[in-house]
């Protein structure tokens, strides 16, 4: 049997039990973990049925595949004036198709050059379909919006709110969110700050909240279900910054969405703290206009931590694709190491077999080339911080 056979076989298995949910908008975020992963199941479950259904009607045997792309193959930052021409309307239309029925969008697959085509796969990687990493849906979500603004296709409002629906029924009761979702297993599951997943995610439910400029179009009980999932999400940020020795650091770029403790992804990736990941995190927090005490307290903590944890001195050199060892450079900006150890803030390194190391130079020199592990990222937090506490906490009149 052909590797596409025994993939349309597996389809049709696990298809075989009805889904109760016709669309993600006939669902409510879950109050337990249990309700949250049955709502996980009905969506994957939709999305199966569907493609299913879509390979009966156009008479397929096996799924076309999709065709790869770094990004998206377009440009995602076109203003909402792009989507008034040609070219705009046909990016816009390529996007809708790649629409999950569950509501999300896949990472690294082509949507510039051409439209889903009937029993296409959705995605490259299946793992990813649908998926928040690596800018996949929160991207997406914003070009349905302009395209909707430019042009009032109430399929482009719709496509938005599918996937804010999807967004809202992904994050976890807790408040945060997985890497995928419908969840797919294994590192995946974790609250993941990685590759700016939840910092993407939380810039669309502030927006939504607080109904900015080109999302009046969003139901009113949308936005607001959108403001009670940033409130717990800000909570979350609160409840998950790890504590050591008795101070606030920063976050882990994963966390176990049970014990809220960091956790380990892939084999290089150990359970660490996160420099890029929460600097990233603390960027979010301070265009808040109305930080809470806790909030307040939590950017404080970070920033002193990255001000403390910060590498002078020192460049991190790249030539071509290949990354070199830090070199003496009294001129150079600050550096931070990308993972830093839970209690000791020393710097570690991963490799490929799960090893963990404190010398970069003990590392494969696949992992020496092909991680970014260090990072300028937390020096924008350091540069903000003076004008954000001159707002937010001024110094008490003497």
């Amino acid at each position: 049997m052909s590797i596409y056979r025994l993939f349309l076989a597996a389809l049709l298995s696990l298809a075989g039990t009805a889904c109760s949910a016709e669309s993600p908008d006939q669902l409510r975020p879950a109050a337990t973990l249990a309700d949250y992963r049955e709502q996980s199941r009905q969506l994957l479950q939709l999305d199966r049925q569907h493609f299913i259904a879509e390979l009966r009607r156009a008479g397929l045997e096996k799924p076309l595949p999709a065709a790869y792309a770094e990004r998206f193959g377009f440009d995602p930052k076109q203003p909402v004036d792009f989507y008034r021409t040609e070219a705009g309307r046909r990016i816009a239309d390529n996007v809708l198709s790649y629409q999950t029925p569950s509501g999300g969008w896949s990472k690294r697959t082509d949507m510039g050059a051409a439209p889903r085509r009937p029993g296409q796969v959705y995605g490259v990687s299946k793992n990813y379909i649908p998926t928040f990493d690596n800018g996949a849906t929160s991207t997406q979500f914003w070009v349905m919006a302009k395209a909707f603004a430019a042009t009032k296709d109430k399929r482009y409002a719709d496509a938005a709110e599918r996937a804010l629906h999807l967004i809202l029924l992904a994050q976890y009761p807790h408040g945060g969110w997985p890497q995928s979702f419908p969840l797919r297993g294994e590192y995946h599951d974790l609250i993941t700050f990685n590759d700016e997943v939840i910092s993407d995610l939380l810039r669309i439910v502030n927006a939504v909240a607080r109904g900015d400029e080109g999302l009046e179009f969003l139901p009113g009980p949308l936005r607001q279900r959108a403001a009670d999932g940033l409130s717990r999400a800000l909570q979350m940020l609160v409840d998950t910054q790890v504590q050591s020795g008795g101070r606030a650091t920063i976050w882990g770029a994963q966390h176990d969405p049970q014990t809220l403790a960091p956790a380990a992804a892939r084999a290089f990736e150990p359970a660490a703290l996160a420099t890029r990941e929460s600097a990233d995190l603390v960027l979010f927090l301070m265009e808040l206009e109305q930080p809470s005490e806790n909030v307040a307290r939590v950017i404080v903590s970070a920033h002193d931590w990255f001000q403390k944890n910060q590498i002078r001195g020192y460049r991190w050199e790249k030539a071509g694709e290949e990354y070199r060892e830090l070199l003496p450079d009294e001129n150079a900006g600050p550096l931070w190491a990308r993972f830093y150890e839970v209690g000791s803030d020393r710097p570690v390194f991963g490799d490929r077999d799960g090893s963990v190391h404190y010398d970069i130079r003990e590392l494969s020199r696949e992992r020496t080339l092909g991680y970014g592990w260090y990072t300028e990222h937390p020096h924008k937090v350091l540069k903000k911080f003076a004008a954000w506490r001159q707002r937010h906490l001024p110094a008490p009149a003497i």
